[in-house]
């Protein structure tokens, strides 16, 4: 149960917050009944996305969100993970990915000229796939970075 994302993030908030530093209290904060919030932190329920949402908001954790639509949420389980990284690991990814986008615009204008993806273009078309899921990855990171420290909501 220690292990339990929900509860970390409870547990983190709950030094500058301490009613949250038990179930019982707050429930009161987040909004989710206490019994369903054991429930949550052991394990043996998935919230719901407003339960994550209003844990999230409370918290001060939006790596919560993307860990639900992530790990838990039937929809985006193929999605990665966020890692919470600091600014300047973020930049050098996103940086990165940036370089290698002009790569990838050329070789997709390429492949794409006729109209088609030929046998011989797939692996090409894949990489630029995987340079656009970097960015992806890397634009999303910077936007939990925002979120996390109070620059977006």
């Amino acid at each position: 149960m220690s292990d339990n994302i929900y509860r970390k993030a409870r547990k983190k908030a709950a030094k500058n917050e301490p009613l949250l530093n038990n179930c019982e209290s707050a429930q009161d904060i987040v909004y989710i009944e206490r019994t369903k919030l054991l429930a949550i932190e052991s394990g043996d329920k998935i919230p719901e996305p407003e339960d994550v949402a209003s844990m999230a908001k409370v918290y001060n954790a939006p790596e919560l969100c993307n860990y639900y639509c992530t790990k838990q949420c039937p929809l985006g389980k193929n999605k990665p993970t966020l890692i919470y990284e600091d600014l300047n690991e973020i930049s050098v990814h996103l940086m990165t990915a940036l370089h290698q986008l002009q790569t990838a615009n050329d070789t997709i204008y390429r492949i794409l000229e006729d109209g088609k993806i030929n046998d011989y273009e797939i692996r090409d078309f894949l990489n630029v796939i995987d340079t656009l899921k970097k960015l992806s990855y890397s634009a999303d990171s910077l936007e939990l970075w925002g979120k996390k420290n109070g620059i977006l909501e």
